[in-house]
């Protein structure tokens, strides 16, 4: 195919559809993606818990959920990840669409529009993380409690529990840690994701994202998804702990970790456990968050792009 002229490849990289189409694609594409790999989620949450490695690699920590809480086990928390996953998938989609059509009426964003992508997946994290981190604390408290001595019932009782021991603070702990944490990953993510996209569509020589075949994004997405999450492990991994220190506390057990916040609980990672420490679970991090991604982000341009 000829090369795409350098005005038509930029008008590409700059157009943002109407935001509606983007609000129905991002809720069945949220839903989807979680309800695939939430195992995958659950044993990243166990990897990067633990401190003593008691967990050998991905295979040791899945046998011993099953063998321990049977395959159950493997789902915990996964009402609160799915039902949670519509609005908060929304959110962040039209976040970053809204962020990047405003950012885009800037001629120097225009001109990089790698730039803009990065600062408006940035954007989307933070306003979603208003979501996001009440699902999250509620999901890796249920996915983590019977390694760490932790009791709740189920979604609803965990969700009692924290709000009547621990209150704003509780629901909305590590919100900072997780900004800091996803808003990098996110922003890596769709910058690539739209590079990637670029250059696929110049492969195929598409006029249009609707050109472009559902194996393609998956390609695209999962790609990006990979090297954003490993690149960003230890910045995860700070955040979950972060999270599922205060239950300890909470319920009256000691707690594995004392983080006093993120950035001390970055080096104190890197202090005790070094540079393995830091990337321990990246590769269960990884094979949860490529296959997500590329499945999250192929529902979510395929059925835009076909509607009408």
């Amino acid at each position: 195919a000829p090369p795409m002229p350098d005005d038509e490849r930029k008008k590409k990289l700059t157009t943002s559809p109407a935001l509606w189409k983007t609000f129905a694609a991002s809720t069945v594409s949220g839903m989807v993606a979680r309800t695939v790999m939430h195992p995958f989620d659950t044993l990243k949450a166990k990897l990067q818990v633990q401190i003593k490695g008691n967990y050998r690699s991905l295979f040791s920590v899945a046998m011993h959920t099953i063998r321990s809480e049977g395959a159950v086990g493997l789902y915990a928390g996964f009402p609160t990840a799915v039902i949670g996953s519509a609005p908060a998938s929304c959110l962040y989609w039209t976040s970053y669409e809204a962020s990047k059509k405003g950012l885009f009426e800037l001629k120097f964003m225009r001109d990089y529009p790698s730039i803009c992508h990065f600062c408006s997946g940035f954007m989307a994290e933070t306003v979603s993380c208003v979501l996001w981190v009440p699902i999250d604390v509620v999901k890796e408290r249920l996915q983590v409690q019977s390694d760490l001595n932790t009791q709740y019932r189920g979604n609803l009782d965990a969700v009692r529990t924290i709000w009547k021991s621990e209150g704003w603070n509780g629901i909305y702990k590590g919100y900072g840690a997780t900004i800091i944490s996803f808003g990098p990953f996110t922003a890596i993510f769709l910058m690539l994701s739209e590079r990637f996209k670029v250059m696929a569509m110049d492969y195929l020589n598409a006029k249009s994202e609707k050109d472009v075949p559902f194996w393609m994004f998956v390609c695209t997405g999962a790609s990006s998804g990979a090297i954003a999450s490993i690149l960003t492990n230890p910045l995860d991994k700070a955040k979950l702990r972060l999270q599922v220190q205060r239950a300890n506390i909470s319920q009256g057990s000691k707690p594995l970790f004392h983080y006093r916040g993120f950035w001390h609980g970055l080096t104190s990672i890197y202090a005790t456990e070094g540079w393995f420490g830091l990337f321990r679970g990246a590769g269960a991090r990884m094979l949860f968050q490529a296959p997500s991604t590329a499945i999250s982000i192929a529902c979510f341009e395929w059925i835009r792009a076909r509607m009408l």
